[in-house]
């Protein structure tokens, strides 16, 4: 799995030897997945996490799981609590619109202060399918008829 995992980022031009690369990780099962494949490969990387405190207790459970990840992988991790609520408020926008932004901002914040090359997100082929569809929804283009591309400047979704 991993060489399938290595010849895929190759193929598609995700990383090349030495990129430092900053996982997001939220504790499901597909980002958990790609955490333990980058962990087999020779890219240096962190994970990230945001916590949007939206669900509790299950909230700092995700946090603390992904925490002990990150020992147990021997990578540094990143965390933040946002304010989703607040924002939502200030700009008028709906919770998963207001998460997206505050999540790329801070991935953005941490590529620059800590020189990392990529930030690197988990999707299944589910997730890019329910993307197509959601988009054929909205009426989009043909250029909207896709699903998640792989990549989209420094973000990369192998």
């Amino acid at each position: 799995m991993v060489e399938l995992f290595l010849n895929h980022l190759r193929e598609s031009h995700l990383c090349k030897f030495g990129d430092r690369v900053l996982l997001a990780v939220r504790g499901g099962i597909d980002s958990v997945v790609m955490a333990h494949l980058f962990r087999e490969t020779d890219f240096e990387c962190a994970i990230v996490h945001c916590n949007f405190p939206l669900r509790g207790a299950d909230s700092e459970s995700d946090e603390a799981f992904v925490h002990a990840l990150g020992t147990s992988l021997e990578m540094p991790v990143f965390t933040k609590r946002f304010d989703v609520e607040d924002k939502v408020r200030e700009e008028g926008i709906s919770v998963q619109m207001a998460a997206r932004e505050l999540r790329y901002s801070w991935f953005e914040e941490l590529l620059k202060e800590h020189s990392y090359d990529q930030i690197a997100t988990a999707h299944n082929k589910n997730d890019s399918v329910e993307t197509f569809f959601l988009n054929l929804s909205r009426g989009t283009g043909i250029r909207g008829l896709s699903g998640i591309p792989p990549r989209n400047n420094k973000i990369i979704r192998p």
